[in-house]
């Protein structure tokens, strides 16, 4: 019986057009024995067992060629035979070693000519005879003689990229192979599991929206990676496992979408690089078109549009990366480093099913090797720009406490002088009763108040109600109310002489670019109490021909204006530009109300119309100054203009560069 078996497996082998090996297990390591075997494509994929050994016999099996099984993103089933000799004495196993086929049906032809049919697959239940963990484990019956042939046909389908590696192994031999593998998978699946909880802690204690993006990226590439490519879903329990593999391509897709949202907050790319906003629609965009394709059913679409979708993304991510760093942005570089692995892996794995590369075992690790290093390096990338961030905020802190030290110089000096200007103004306005009560009714409304505060402060003070600490507080508190009560007497002073017809223009050159630094640096502190940049964009050459202490008054006035309508978080520029009509001055800054301003802005054309203004952060006005501003402007031959487009409003005049004589 025994030599009639092994002259029917000869007669049939070499009826078929395909070249079949015996492959014997006393000479077989635990590697893949593609090349060893023959298939058939079932393009229908309703063929039974009897139809595929009819096949065989009329030699319609193909020899493979390649180590691993590639038969693409194919919807066929495949039908593959092993022939194989056990003469070890020992048991043996059949491992398909992937996790994500869906069928993966096994027929044994056993010694006495029974046939034994194992179904199994990514979403099968639990079945007698195979151990479907993170891959497909067929225990093979023994043989009753040394020298029997055995027989096993696969059947395999998915709606996915079909890759087979398939190996036969004695048990011994099994246990020995397979523990490479298990030891670099427990290593990246304890890195990616680290990184996980540590950016999920970050984002807890900083709130910042940027590692909550990065913990996302993390868990749905540990998803995908882990629990669908490496298949170890299993041990969550048979349901969870059935949901990842019939939505494989979500995770990968939400993970992709994570990771665009890191890298914009990452990158800072919405100040630094603005006009790149279309190509990360454009990758989200990819991104969702590949979500709901799989949480729509269609897997096999989804896995082709990986192949490019990945490529894209990735790519467009690194190219970001070195923009942004070519703009400054100095924690880039971990990023391009990390991208750059993540474009490699994903290049390598395209070349691998499309056959230009050969397959290997570790095909199936470069992919999860490539992104977890990719992921680590952008944890990298993340405590280099944390370090950044704590030296800029020392530097920071230890400019603004010089800068402090300065300003107190120089308002000690500024308040010394418009007190004695003060002391000299009062005989002068006496001899107006119009200008008094005007003086007075600002006094009233705009003066007292602050005065009071402050007399309140310095007497619970005396009265040892109030610590050093506490004192502090108040008098920084009220530092906005002093500041605008100084700029309030400076406009008194000179509205006063004006209305007393005692004010003369003195005409001399002077640069206006150093003038307009040293009003900068009196309102810096102001400005930085709300969040205010002050900018100044001047060309070399400034001088301007006109009355230094009145175009000083005008520029007070405007910068003082511009801060105080100016919303948190802002920027004011003021810009000289040199034309051929004279050096344009104009001071601009974004409003809350631009209908408000311009009204507040008109109101100083007419001194019937002047009213009290009040500013983003409550700061209150007179509505002398730009009535001072408009007047003086016209005794220095020039004009105050305004220019409102949207919510940006620009307040500016031109001044002659030398005297006419010159």
């Amino acid at each position: 019986m025994r030599f009639f078996t092994v002259i029917l497996l000869l007669s049939l082998s070499l009826s078929s057009n395909a070249t079949e090996y015996v492959i014997k297990l006393d000479q077989q390591d635990y590697t893949n024995i593609g090349k060893k075997l023959v298939y058939l494509e079932d393009a229908t994929g309703k063929l039974n067992f009897k139809d595929v050994k009819d096949l065989y016999r009329a030699g319609k099996f193909k020899s493979s060629k390649e180590s691993i099984l590639n038969f693409g993103n194919s919807k066929s089933a495949f039908w593959i035979k092993i022939v194989y000799q056990n003469n070890t004495g020992s048991g043996s196993f059949l491992v398909v070693d992937v996790p994500n086929l869906e069928f993966v049906d096994c027929y044994i032809i056993g010694s006495n000519g029974n046939l034994q049919v194992i179904n199994s697959g990514s979403l099968s239940k639990e079945t007698k005879g195979v151990i479907a963990n993170n891959n497909y484990i067929f225990s093979l019956p023994e043989t009753a003689g040394a020298e029997d042939l055995n027989e096993v046909y696969l059947r395999v389908k998915t709606n996915n990229f079909m890759l087979v590696p398939i190996k036969l192994a004695t048990h011994e031999a099994y246990i020995a192979g397979s523990s490479f593998k298990e030891h670099i998978e427990s290593i990246y699946i304890g890195v990616l599991i680290t990184l996980f909880l540590f950016n999920i802690f970050l984002y807890i204690s900083l709130h910042e929206k940027m590692y909550l993006f990065y913990g996302l990226y993390l868990l749905a590439g540990f998803v995908y990676l882990v629990l669908y490519l490496r298949g170890y879903g299993y041990l969550f329990g048979y349901d969870f496992r059935t949901t990842i593999y019939k939505y494989p391509h979500f995770f990968l897709a939400l993970s992709s979408m994570s990771g665009i949202l890191f890298s914009w907050k990452f990158l800072n790319l919405q100040v630094l690089i603005p006009r790149i906003k279309p190509v990360y629609y454009i990758m989200m965009g990819f991104g969702f078109a590949l979500m709901t394709v799989s949480l729509l059913g269609y897997k096999s679409v989804a896995a082709s549009m990986i192949q490019y979708t990945a490529l894209f993304i990735s790519v467009g991510l690194a190219i970001a990366g070195i923009m942004s760093l070519r703009k400054g942005h100095r924690p880039a570089k971990f990023y391009i480093i990390a991208w750059l692995f993540r474009v490699t892996g994903v290049i390598l794995v395209n070349l691998n099913l499309f056959g230009v590369l050969e397959l290997r075992d570790y095909t199936f690790q470069i992919f999860p090797i490539a992104t977890t290093i990719e992921m680590l390096l952008l944890a990298f990338a993340l405590g280099d720009r944390y370090s950044i961030l704590i030296n800029n905020e020392r530097e920071a802190r230890e400019s603004l406490m010089k800068l402090v030290q300065t300003q107190n110089q120089r308002l000690e000096y500024v308040v010394e002088e418009r007190t004695i200007k003060l002391s000299e103004t009062i005989v002068e306005l006496e001899s107006s009763n119009r200008v008094k009560d005007k003086l007075f009714s600002i006094i009233a409304h705009d003066l007292r108040t602050p005065f009071n505060s402050l007399i309140s402060i310095f007497s619970l003070k005396d009265m040892g109600m109030l610590n050093f600490e506490e004192l502090k507080m108040l008098l920084n508190a009220n530092r906005k109310n002093i500041d605008q009560m100084r700029l309030t007497l400076d406009n008194l002073l000179f509205w006063a002489k004006d209305q007393m017809k005692q004010v003369s223009v003195q005409f001399t050159e002077f640069d206006l670019k150093k003038l307009s630094e040293v009003l900068m640096l009196v309102y810096e502190p102001i400005a930085l109490s709300k969040n205010i940049t002050l900018e100044l964009n001047a060309n070399d050459e400034s001088t301007v021909y006109a009355d230094e202490n009145q175009v000083r008054l005008v520029l007070r006035n405007l910068i003082d204006n511009a801060v105080k309508f100016s919303p948190e978080d802002n920027k004011i520029s003021i810009n000289l530009v040199r034309q051929a009509k004279g050096l344009r001055v104009a001071v601009h800054n974004v409003v809350l109300n631009p209908i408000a301003a311009k009204n507040a802005i008109e109101s100083g054309e007419d001194d019937k119309r002047q009213m009290h203004t009040i500013g983003t952060a409550n700061e209150s006005g007179t509505g002398l100054g730009l009535q001072l501003c408009r007047e003086y402007m016209k005794a220095n031959g020039s004009q105050l203009q305004q220019r409102i487009v949207g919510n940006e409003v620009e307040l500016y005049f031109i001044l002659t560069g030398s005297s006419p004589a010159a």
